[in-house]
């Protein structure tokens, strides 16, 4: 388990070099769960993030990807699919649609529409099952089951400095975000200043 000390140098780093990429994240898995919605999350059999999750998957063995399955961590674990963009992927269109109107940014509809998908697909192939069983890629069972009802949809993407300009907060740009965000029901949108910020409350926590 990094210490406190160490896991604050890797994001001080990561922050500098701006590279939050999927190799990072798995080497902190901590990050999420405990960070998002604080419950214990880890990957779903102390492998990668990415998995396989239709066509030749981790649900039947030996498929469309996502950048992050994990379970929580519990009696019984839970399912998280997580798309992760990056730090500088942009939030909005540049220009607004109406005046003071601003909609969500292609990537992020499409992260969005992504992961909803992605999720679904997996449902299906599950159904009607509450719980289902983990397999490796060339079919083994890992001996991990989980609870397949309602998994959690997560996309982690851009940041919130893309509303500041010479210091101040535009208000408009800011409603339109928040307006888009709070409205997607089932997926929970992300920035990577929050995920930072939540990442810092865990390690002083801690």
């Amino acid at each position: 388990m990094p210490t406190t000390s160490s896991r604050r140098r890797a994001w001080q780093r990561r922050a500098g070099r701006k590279r939050f990429g999927r190799p990072f994240f798995e080497a902190n898995q901590w990050i999420f769960g405990y960070g998002l919605n604080l419950i214990a999350c880890e990957s779903i059999d102390d492998g990668k993030l990415e998995r396989i999750t239709t066509g030749a998957n981790i649900f039947g063995g030996a498929g469309k990807r996502i950048d992050a399955i994990m379970r929580s961590k519990g009696l019984i674990s839970s399912m998280l699919f997580c798309e992760i963009k990056t730090h500088d992927t942009e939030l909005l269109a540049k220009t607004p649609y109406r005046a003071g109107v601003y909609q969500a940014s292609k990537e992020l509809g499409g992260g969005v529409a992504q992961v909803q998908k992605t999720v679904s697909k997996a449902q299906q192939l599950i159904s009607p099952e509450f719980l289902t069983r983990i397999y490796d890629d060339d079919g083994t069972p890992t001996g991990v089951e989980l609870s397949t009802t309602r998994p959690r949809q997560v996309v982690v993407i851009g940041s919130l400095r893309e509303f500041t300009h010479n210091g101040r907060v535009n208000p408009e740009k800011i409603n339109s975000f928040e307006l888009y965000r709070t409205s997607i029901q089932d997926v929970e949108i992300i920035t990577f200043d929050e995920l930072y910020q939540r990442a810092c409350f865990i390690v002083e926590d801690r």
